[in-house]
């Protein structure tokens, strides 16, 4: 149940990527706007652990800098990392995804720091 934790954190942004139109019909802007912030939150604790796993990876940072990109477009005011590193909320969803991530062994850390390596660009 713990394992499939991060992964689950993980597909939602991906499935994010993907789904957001129909998400957005049925979840009102704030609930959007949180998962958005929890899908960040996630790449941001990848970003965290991934590079002890794999190295220095040019293709992983490049990859998950685009995704926190993308993530950050489904917010529903223009905002930066930076700017969104004040918030609360996402204060809140960042240290859950850091917790998640330490009850995930690391064999599962760095199948989920792979799978972001092979995302379609």
């Amino acid at each position: 149940m713990i394992t499939r934790s991060l992964t689950r954190t993980i597909s939602i942004a991906f499935i994010t990527l993907c789904t957001q139109s129909a998400f957005s019909e049925t979840l009102t802007q704030q609930e959007s706007d949180l998962l958005a912030k929890e899908d960040i939150a996630a790449t941001q604790v990848l970003t965290e652990v991934c590079p002890a796993l794999l190295g220095n990876n040019p293709t992983f940072q490049t990859k998950i800098d685009a995704l926190t990109q993308t993530l950050l477009k489904d917010l529903s005011k223009t905002t930066t990392l930076t700017q969104l590193q004040q918030d609360a909320e996402y204060q809140t969803a960042l240290k859950e995804a850091r917790a998640n991530t330490k009850e995930v062994d690391q064999a599962e850390q760095k199948m989920v720091c792979q799978d972001v390596i092979d995302l379609e660009s």
